[in-house]
C-alpha cells in the first residue's frame, strides 16, 4: 500500500501535495502504512479514505484500489447510513466502539452480510482541532456466523430432546423443527422437508417461508421435476441447484430483500447406507453470502440433525406401539388371569359344598349301618361293619379334601392317621392301630384307592384277630412308595382267605395302582407290603 500510495496523485485530490500535510495527517499515514492490523485514515471533511495493506481486504474487489484517495460516503455508500453518523461525531472529538456490527457492504458485486469491531478515534492536530479519524477494525463475520450456526444446531437438539419427552409424533416434530430453522435465520431463507414412506415416494410434509404449491408434494427417485428432487434421491448425494431470479416463480430471500438463487437438496440418511434414507432437506442459500465450504457444512450438519431426530423419533414411535401393544396383552392377560380365578373360586366353593354334602351323607350312611349292626347276626352284621368301615374310609377322604386348601393332593401321613383312628375307634381298637407314616404328599386319586385298601387290610386284621389289636401302618417314599399292614396276631394268611368283596376291592385298586402286593407270615403274626410306582419320585 506505501507503493501504491507513492504512486497515488495526491494533488488531484483535497489532500493536496503530501508535502504540504499537516504533521498530524503525516503521523497518522506512517502509524497505519506500520501497522499490521487493519487501520484507515478518513481525512477532512470529506473525510477522503487511506488505509494499510491488512485493511485491503475488507475493502473487496468492488472498492480496492478505487477507493483511495476518495471520500468515504462515496466508497460506502450502502454502509453511510450508519457509519456516517459515527464519523460526524468522531469529527466533533467523540470516539466510539462497535462490537460485531452488521454492515451489509457491496465487496464482491452483490450486497453481503458483513459484521465488524471497530473504533473510531479522533485525530487531532497540536491546538487540538480535529482534523481527520483513525479507525482501527477487525472483521468478525466468520465467528458471527459460526456462533449464530451452532445457536441453531443447539436449538434443534433441545427441540427433539422436549419433543420425545412430549410424546410428539415424527411428522408433528420435524414441522415444529422446520419452524425453528428457518425462524429469522438469514442462512435459511426457507426450508422444505421430505419424507419417505414404505412406498419409496417422500411426502412433502412441512414448508417455512414458502408456499406448498412451489414444490411437488410428493417425488419418486425416478419422478422427473423441474427442481432435481428425484436425482438427488436416487443419487444419495447433495446438489446446488441454480435459480434465476427472472423466472415467474420468484423464491423468497428470507430477512434480505434480494431474492435466493440457488438452492441445497441435501439427502436425509442416518449411516450413509441407502437403506437409511429418511427423506429429502431442500433450504434457500443466504442471498448475501457464498455457499463457501463452512456453509455447506452447517447445512449439512442441520440435515444430519433432522435425519437423527426423525430417526429416534421413528424408533420411540415403534418402542411405544409396541409397548401398548404388549401392555395390552399383559391386561387382557390379567383380565383373563382374574376371570379364571373367579371361576375357579366359584368352582372350588362348589367343590367344597359338594364334598361337605358328600362327606355328611357318607357319615349319615355309616351311622346308619352301625345302628343296623345290632338288630342283624352273623355273616349279616360282619357285612354290615365292613360296609360301614368302607364308608367312613370314603369319608374320610373327603374330610380331607374338604379342610385342605388343595383338591389335587392330600398328606398321606395325616389321612391314615385319622384313618386309622376312625376305623379303631369303630371297631373297638381305640388304641391298637399304631401308623408310622413319612411326610407324603399323594394325588388324591391315589389316596382315595390307598384308604379303601388300607380299610380293607386292617379290618380285616381286626377280623381274624380282634382285640386287643397290635397292627403297624407303615408308608415311606422314594421311587416307589411302599405301604406295609403288618399285626402280631394269629389270623389266617389274606392269601388263603376266601374271594370276598375285601379281596377284590384290595386286587381293583392294587390294579389300578400298577401295585404290587406281598403277603409273608412273620413271627408272630402277618404282613401286606403294597409297593406303588411314583412318577420321578417323591
Amino acid at each position: 500500500m506505501a507503493g501504491l500510495m507513492r504512486d497515488f496523485d495526491c494533488s488531484r485530490s483535497a489532500l493536496g501535495d503530501p508535502a504540504s500535510w499537516p504533521d498530524t495527517l503525516k503521523a497518522a499515514v506512517a502509524t497505519c502504512l506500520a501497522s499490521r492490523f487493519p487501520m484507515v485514515v478518513w481525512w477532512g471533511a470529506d473525510l477522503i479514505m487511506l488505509y494499510n495493506d491488512a485493511w485491503q481486504p475488507i475493502l473487496g474487489d468492488t472498492k480496492h484500489p478505487g477507493g483511495l484517495g476518495r471520500p468515504g460516503r462515496d466508497s460506502w455508500p450502502e454502509t453511510w447510513p450508519i457509519v456516517g453518523q459515527q464519523f460526524e461525531r468522531a469529527l466533533q472529538g467523540e470516539a466510539s466502539w462497535s462490537e460485531d456490527l452488521l454492515l451489509a457492504s457491496d465487496r464482491h458485486g452483490f450486497m453481503q452480510e458483513c459484521y465488524f469491531t471497530y473504533s473510531h478515534s479522533p485525530l487531532k492536530d497540536a491546538n487540538g482541532s480535529v482534523g481527520g479519524v483513525l479507525t482501527t477494525v477487525i472483521e468478525t463475520t466468520p465467528r458471527v456466523l459460526s456462533e449464530r450456526r451452532m445457536r441453531v444446531l443447539r436449538d434443534l437438539s433441545n427441540a427433539t430432546i422436549n419433543a420425545a419427552n412430549e410424546g410428539r409424533t415424527v411428522e408433528a416434530t420435524c414441522r415444529a423443527l422446520i419452524d425453528l430453522l428457518g425462524s429469522d435465520n438469514p442462512d435459511v431463507p426457507f426450508a422444505v422437508l421430505y419424507l419417505t414412506t414404505e412406498t419409496g415416494r417422500a411426502e412433502l410434509i412441512a414448508c417455512k417461508n414458502i408456499g406448498e404449491g412451489i414444490f411437488p408434494p410428493s417425488v419418486a427417485a425416478g419422478d422427473p421435476d423441474s427442481w432435481g428432487l428425484g436425482r438427488v434421491l436416487r443419487e444419495r448425494k447433495t446438489f446446488v441447484i441454480e435459480h434465476s431470479p427472472a423466472l415467474p416463480a420468484r423464491l423468497p430471500g428470507g430477512v434480505w430483500p434480494e431474492p435466493t438463487t440457488q438452492l441445497v437438496g441435501l439427502p436425509m440418511m442416518v449411516r450413509g447406507d441407502d437403506s437409511d434414507l429418511l427423506g429429502l432437506l431442500v433450504v434457500g442459500v443466504n442471498s448475501r453470502l457464498r455457499l463457501d465450504e463452512p456453509y455447506m457444512d452447517f447445512l449439512k450438519l442441520v440435515t444430519a440433525q433432522l435425519a437423527g431426530s426423525a430417526s429416534t423419533l421413528q424408533s420411540i414411535d415403534k418402542e411405544m406401539r409396541a409397548a401398548k401393544i404388549r401392555e395390552g396383552l399383559i391386561n387382557d392377560l390379567q383380565r383373563a388371569k382374574q376371570e379364571l380365578e373367579g371361576q375357579v373360586q366359584q368352582k372350588v366353593l362348589l367343590l367344597r359344598e359338594v364334598n361337605h354334602r358328600v362327606k355328611n351323607s357318607l357319615q349319615i350312611v355309616s351311622s346308619i349301618l352301625q345302628l343296623q349292626v345290632p338288630y342283624a347276626q352273623g355273616a349279616a352284621a360282619d357285612a354290615m361293619r365292613n360296609a360301614a368301615a368302607r364308608v367312613i374310609a370314603i369319608a374320610s377322604v373327603h374330610e380331607r379334601m374338604y379342610k385342605g386348601e388343595n383338591f389335587a393332593s392330600v398328606e398321606l401321613d395325616r389321612f391314615l392317621a385319622d384313618l386309622c383312628r376312625e376305623i379303631g375307634r369303630a371297631c373297638g381298637c381305640p388304641d391298637g392301630i399304631v401308623p408310622r407314616i413319612d411326610r407324603i404328599a399323594v394325588p388324591t386319586d391315589m389316596a382315595v384307592p390307598l384308604a379303601l385298601i388300607v380299610n380293607e387290610l386292617v379290618t380285616n386284621v381286626i377280623k381274624h384277630v380282634g382285640p386287643p389289636c397290635n397292627i403297624a401302618v407303615e408308608a415311606d417314599s422314594g421311587r416307589a412308595l411302599k405301604l406295609r399292614v403288618s399285626d402280631h396276631g394269629a389270623g389266617p394268611p389274606l392269601e388263603n382267605a376266601p374271594q370276598g368283596l375285601g379281596s377284590r376291592i384290595i386286587e381293583a385298586f392294587s390294579t389300578q395302582l400298577r401295585a404290587t402286593v406281598q403277603m409273608k407270615r412273620v413271627s408272630p403274626g402277618y404282613v401286606v407290603e403294597l409297593t406303588v410306582p411314583l412318577e420321578g419320585g417323591n
